[in-house]
């Protein structure tokens, strides 16, 4: 019997005191991230994925990278299906609540191709993309059509969180959702990238696999905070104004990245060592912490640490009297 309290009393004190289990599950990924980065060999000065150019003093992509036709293929068809997944979802969603909010939210993940590629240049991130054979255009130097896909595929996440959202679930769901989100991001990731489906160059911080982990909190929480704008406004996007969301879910993706990844940025457009590098990805992920515990207390108005909390259920809004929304009853 002690032996059991032995191993309960832990547990129990964790739930009872959020902070504090928060403040454990980061250090111990913390030191996870530290311990596997300082053993591991870093970027090799010359090679494909960290080749400095002359002039600018910066990375430069890795265009000669294979282009693996069939993996790339296959990619896409995963992340298309999962955002399908959230269409549908979403058309249920909208008969329910009488309004296009729950589909165009999910499809609206593909818009966040756009701000991608100034994402990508900033941050490391190359596409490889057979354009003798299947066409494209580029923005700033990039691939952007095929890879609408990788952002449609989050639509899924979207449309589950807005509804988690219209059911006035309780805070600690929504820190377990971003905690779902974190690890189907890296699972995909850690899929895909020994494919070949996409590189990251530069010097990253926190690659303890093949994914350098900073990238975890700006994708999670720059669709969280997405929805959660999109459920705030969601009494005024009626009608033609639910347009909206096509603009609002790339500029909270671009928002967060820029409230957060800067000091990854710099790591990795330079050339500095393991401490200074690593400490730049920490950095990243402690502001990513610090900017979802503001969206659940200024967006969603919600007591980021009361996990038994609710969020507020009326709905906002300034509409003509024939349009009304209804939500999940």
């Amino acid at each position: 019997m002690n032996q059991k309290l032995w191993y309960q009393r832990p547990w129990q004190k964790l739930q009872s005191q959020p902070k504090t289990t928060i403040f454990v599950i980061s250090l111990i990924l913390t030191i996870i991230a530290l311990v596997v980065t300082f053993f591991r060999p870093g970027p090799v000065h010359g090679s494909p994925e960290f080749d400095m150019d002359p002039n600018f003093g910066i990375p430069r992509p890795p265009i000669s990278s294979p282009i693996p036709t069939t993996n790339i293929i296959i990619e896409q068809a995963v992340m298309y299906t999962s955002g399908l997944i959230g269409v549908a979802l979403g058309t249920i969603d909208a008969y329910r609540t009488k309004t296009l909010l729950p589909l165009l939210l999910p499809i609206s993940g593909a818009f966040i191709a756009f701000p991608e590629l100034m994402l990508d240049v900033l941050g490391g991130l190359y596409h490889p993309w057979p354009t003798t054979t299947y066409p494209s255009f580029h923005l700033l130097g990039r691939e952007i059509v095929p890879w609408v896909s990788v952002w449609f595929g989050y639509g899924a996440f979207m449309q589950t969180l807005l509804r988690l959202l219209h059911n006035n679930t309780s805070t600690k769901n929504l820190w377990l959702f971003l905690g779902l989100m974190v690890l189907g991001d890296l699972v995909i990731e850690e899929i895909f990238l020994p494919m070949g489906a996409w590189v990251y160059y530069g010097n990253q911080p926190l690659r303890v696999g093949s994914l350098p982990w900073w990238w975890l909190p700006c994708n999670s929480i720059g669709v969280f905070l997405a929805a959660a704008v999109a459920f705030r406004a969601r009494g005024y996007l009626l009608g033609w104004k639910v347009l909206f969301v096509v603009f609002s879910t790339p500029a909270s993706v671009a928002g967060t990245y820029g409230a957060i990844a800067l000091p990854c940025w710099f790591a990795v457009n330079g050339d500095f060592g393991w401490f200074v590098t690593q400490m730049c990805g920490l950095l990243t992920m402690a502001l990513g912490l610090l900017l979802f515990c503001v969206i659940l207390e200024v967006v969603l108005e919600r007591n980021a640490f009361e996990m038994d909390g609710r969020g507020v259920d009326e709905v906002t809004q300034v509409v003509d009297e024939e349009e009304n929304y209804h939500d999940y009853e």
